[in-house]
C-alpha cells in the first residue's frame, strides 16, 4: 500500500471519528451544523455520515427547525441508542453495584446486590447471572458491547494488583470475560473512574483540563485528570494518597498510613472503640451525628480537619482546576462540607482551589467505567466526548 493511499485512509478515519464526536457531543445536531463546526464541506460530511449510518452508530430523529432565511428543514442526528449496551460493575465492600448503559451513556438499569462476606469465586456467578438476565431482555442490534469493573484497589495492565478487602489477584477478570463474551473488558481503580465521570459526564467541567477526585470510602485514593487525560502512573498506582505515611520519624514498627486515621473505616472504628460498640455502619454514624452524640461529633470534627489537610496536600501536589470529593459519608452529612472548605481556606490563604462534592458517588464509578469501555468500543479512547449531551430517548 502506497503512503498516499495510507494517508488518505487515515484522514478518512480521522474525519469519521470527528463527525461521530460531533454527534456524540451535541446531539441532536444536523449535518449542516457538523459541517460548520468542523469546517468540512457538506458533501464530505454527508458521505462520512452515511458511513456511520451504515455501521449503525447514528440515527435520524426527524426534522429540526428551518433557518431564519427559510429553506429545507434539517434532519437531526443522534447516537443510535439501539446499537447495543455496556455492563458496568463496582466491587463495593458490602454491595456489587451493577449498571447497564446504552451507547450514549444513558442509564438503562441499576441495581445493587449484597455480597458482604462473599469471596470473588462466589461473586462471579452473580455477575454471570446479571449478564445473562440482561441479555435475555435485550432488543438492540449488537447486544453486549463491553464490560467495565471498578476496583477498590490498584490495577496495572488490566489486572488487579492490590485489593484490600476482596482477594482478586488470582482471578484474571479481563481474560475470563473476554473469552466468555468476546467483547472489550476493562478494569480500573474506582477513584480513577470517578475522575473520568467528572470529566465526561459533567457538562460544567467541559473547560477544566486538570482535576483531582479524592475518593474516601474504606480507603482513600485520588483520581487524576491531567491535561484532560487520566493519569495512572507507571504501575497504576498514581493517586494512592491513602497509603502516604507520616515523615516525623516517630515510627515504631510499621508506620501508620493516612487512611488508617481518616478513611470511612477508620472513623467507624474510632467511634466503635470510644463507645465500646461493634458492627457499626455508615448509617449508624449518620444517625448518631444527627442525634448529637458527643463522641461521633468529636470524631467527625477530626475527620473534617483531616480531609481539609488531604485536599491541601493534593492541591499543592497537582495544582488542579478543581478538587472533587467522592465520599458517601459526606454525601449523607452535607453540613460537613462547608466546614472542610473553611479549614482548607485557613491552610491555603493564597490560592484556593474550588472544592465540589460528587453526587451519587456509587453512580460515578459505574458511569466512569461506562465512559472508558464505550470509548474502547468506538476506538475513541483519546477523543473529547461529552456524555452529558442527551438527545430525547425514542
Amino acid at each position: 500500500m502506497s503512503s498516499a493511499i495510507r494517508n488518505r485512509m487515515q484522514l478518512h478515519q480521522q474525519n469519521i471519528q470527528s463527525v461521530l464526536a460531533e454527534v456524540f457531543n451535541h446531539q441532536p445536531i444536523s449535518r449542516i451544523e457538523i459541517s460548520r463546526n468542523l469546517a468540512l464541506n457538506k458533501s464530505t460530511v454527508s458521505a462520512l455520515y452515511q458511513d456511520l449510518k451504515e455501521q449503525g452508530y447514528v440515527e435520524e430523529l426527524g426534522e429540526g427547525d428551518a433557518s431564519n432565511v427559510g429553506g429545507r428543514k434539517p434532519v437531526l442526528l443522534a447516537i443510535n441508542r439501539q446499537y447495543g449496551y455496556t455492563m458496568n460493575f463496582d466491587f463495593g465492600y458490602r454491595h456489587l453495584h451493577v449498571m447497564q448503559n446504552n451507547l450514549s451513556g444513558d442509564v438503562l438499569s441499576y441495581r445493587q446486590i449484597n455480597v458482604m462476606g462473599l469471596k470473588i469465586e462466589q461473586i462471579l456467578p452473580l455477575i454471570n447471572a446479571e449478564l445473562k438476565n440482561v441479555s435475555a431482555k435485550d432488543n438492540t442490534s449488537h447486544g453486549l458491547l463491553g464490560i467495565s469493573f471498578a476496583i477498590h484497589g490498584t490495577v496495572d495492565q488490566n489486572k488487579v494488583t492490590y485489593s484490600p478487602f476482596l482477594a482478586m489477584d488470582h482471578v484474571d477478570l479481563a481474560d475470563y470475560y473476554t473469552q466468555k463474551y468476546q467483547v472489550p473488558v476493562l478494569l480500573e481503580n474506582e477513584a480513577n473512574v470517578s475522575a473520568v465521570y467528572e470529566r465526561d459526564f459533567n457538562e460544567a467541567n467541559d473547560q477544566l483540563a486538570n482535576m483531582v477526585t479524592i475518593s474516601i470510602h474504606r480507603g482513600i485514593g485520588a483520581g487524576l485528570i491531567i491535561d484532560q487525560k487520566l493519569h495512572r502512573g507507571a504501575h497504576g498506582e498514581a493517586g494512592e494518597i491513602g497509603r502516604s505515611v507520616p515523615i516525623d520519624g516517630n515510627w515504631t514498627g510499621t508506620p501508620g498510613k493516612v487512611e488508617d486515621y481518616c478513611s470511612e473505616d477508620a472513623i467507624i472504628n474510632q467511634i466503635q472503640y470510644e463507645k465500646n460498640a461493634t458492627d457499626m455502619t455508615r448509617e449508624d454514624v449518620v444517625r448518631l451525628f444527627n442525634e448529637g452524640d458527643k463522641v461521633t461529633r468529636s470524631t467527625l470534627s477530626g475527620f473534617v480537619k483531616s480531609v481539609a489537610g488531604i485536599i491541601y496536600n493534593a492541591a499543592n501536589n497537582f495544582d488542579p482546576d478543581v478538587v472533587f470529593l467522592s465520599c458517601p459519608l459526606l454525601e449523607a452529612l452535607p453540613e460537613l462540607e462547608p466546614r472542610i472548605a473553611r479549614f482548607y481556606a485557613k491552610m491555603a490563604p493564597s490560592i484556593l482551589v474550588p472544592i465540589k462534592q460528587t453526587p451519587n458517588s456509587h453512580y460515578a464509578t459505574l458511569l466512569g467505567g461506562c465512559s472508558l469501555v464505550t470509548r474502547e468500543v468506538l476506538g475513541m479512547e483519546d477523543a473529547k466526548l461529552n456524555f452529558s449531551a442527551k438527545a430525547p430517548i425514542q
